[in-house]
Formats: structure tokens, C-alpha cells, sequence
């Protein structure tokens, strides 16, 4: 007898399909827009050059500037979620305000007001401020991390096939696909952070987290719905040969 999917067996099946343009939309922005734009800020910020000495300066210059502040005052907050690492400066006509910091250390949690910092500028923002030659990045400092975009973009990229493929398999009828759902996400989760972090740490391209990813998390795909299918009851629909729809 032919297994014929209810309604709302398909309805559910062509909603979860669909949710996958959530992630895909995830992924197109973090490969296409957040990649580019990291990989070429820090670029710019790296091979920078020193703008020449008693040039005027401008709002935003892509020569870097080294000029001394004062410091008016800090906000060291550590409280999880909700830290604050701040400093206000001032006392240079290139640059004065607020700037944030992602911690407290090395340098931020030292300084009192009157204190005098050197300050890197670039593109009218504050990077790093150093005192005794003690120095520490601030919030706005372009960092190597290019890494953890290519990574989130590649979990999202294969959680959106994963989400429209579980989708199809619904639609058609498959017993205890939403089941499959959780497992899968957890697993190409781990699979995409190992690669990521390894990269970062050994100073690897960029590209070689997804291919690595890309590969181990379709096959552990492949072997999650086999064993699945391996599970099934007698009578229950003939399995896909291991195959996610195309």
C-alpha cells in the first residue's frame, strides 16, 4: 500500500523547507558582506602608512596617526553581559571623545584622569592607546578574525540545506524526520567550530574552514539519517539509500 503524507504532514514539511531561507539570508550576509569587508579593513589598517609629519590633519585619513590625549576618565565595569571597559579622552585636535575596549587589561584598568596616552588614529577612529609602553587595542582596532565569519557563514550556509532537506523529507512522508532536526544541528554545530578555532589558532586561511567543514558535515549527515533509517519499524516507508533530496 502507498504511503500517502497528510496534509498537515506536508503543510509542516513545506513550513520547515521554507525556514531555511532564514539561515541561508544568515549566511549570504557573512560570506558576502561581513568576509569581504573584515579580510579588507584589516588589510587597510596593516599596510597603513605613517601620515607624514606636521601634515593637516582631517576628520577621517587613511595614514596612521600616533597623537597624545589626556585621559578624563575610565569606566571599568566587569559584570558579564553587561561590562563596560570605557575611556574619555581629549587634548588632541585630531580626535577626542569616548572609546570602548573589549576588557579591562593590560592598560585600561591603570589609568586615572590626567593621565597622558598615546593614541593611534586611523580613519577617525581611535585603535590602540599605549602609556610606558604598555599598549591595548581598542573596540574599533581591526582584528585577524576573519576565521569566525567564514565559520558562522558556513554553519548557516549547510544549516540552511539541512533544514530544507529535513523539509522535503517531511513533505514526502518520512517517519520521525523532526526528530532529526536537533542531532543534526548540534553535530554540524561542533563540526564547523572545530575548524574554525584550529584556524584561527594556527594562523590558517580563512578557506579552509569550510572545506573542511563543508565535506565532514554532509557525510556525518549521510550517517545520521542511515542510522536513522536503520531505526525505523517494519512497515515504515523504504529508506532514501542515505540520501538527502537534492
Amino acid at each position: 500500500m502507498t504511503h500517502r503524507p497528510s496534509t498537515s504532514t506536508r503543510v509542516g514539511g513545506a513550513l520547515f523547507a521554507a525556514s531555511a531561507l532564514i539561515p541561508a539570508a544568515a549566511a549570504s550576509y557573512a560570506l558576502a558582506v561581513t568576509l569581504p569587508t573584515d579580510t579588507e579593513r584589516y588589510r587597510a589598517y596593516t599596510t597603513a602608512a605613517a601620515c607624514p609629519a606636521g601634515s593637516p590633519g582631517a576628520t577621517i585619513e587613511e595614514c596612521v596617526r600616533t597623537v597624545p590625549f589626556t585621559v578624563n576618565g575610565t569606566v571599568v565595569h566587569s559584570a558579564g553581559k553587561s561590562s563596560k571597559f570605557r575611556a574619555t579622552l581629549d587634548g588632541s585636535p585630531y580626535w577626542s571623545g569616548e572609546t570602548g575596549f573589549d576588557d579591562a587589561g593590560p592598560l585600561l584598568e591603570s589609568l586615572k584622569p590626567g593621565d597622558r596616552v598615546d593614541g593611534t588614529v586611523w580613519r577617525g577612529r581611535v585603535m590602540r592607546l599605549e602609556k610606558a609602553g604598555v599598549t591595548q587595542a581598542t573596540h574599533d582596532a581591526p582584528r585577524d578574525e576573519v576565521h569566525f565569519a567564514a565559520g558562522l557563514g558556513t554553519l548557516n550556509a549547510l544549516v540552511a540545506v539541512f533544514t530544507a532537506a529535513l523539509g522535503a523529507l517531511h513533505f514526502t512522508g518520512r517517519p520521525g524526520i523532526p526528530a532529526l532536526a536537533r542531532p543534526l544541528f548540534l553535530l554540524t554545530l561542533v563540526i564547523c567550530a572545530a575548524p574554525t578555532v584550529l584556524a584561527c589558532w594556527a594562523g590558517l586561511p580563512w578557506w579552509t574552514v569550510p572545506a573542511v567543514a563543508v565535506p565532514v558535515s554532509l557525510l556525518a549527515a549521510r550517517a545520521l539519517l542511515r542510522h536513522h533509517e536503520a531505526q525505523l519499524p517494519a512497515g515504515s516507508p523504504a529508506p532514501l539509500d542515505g540520501r538527502l533530496p537534492a
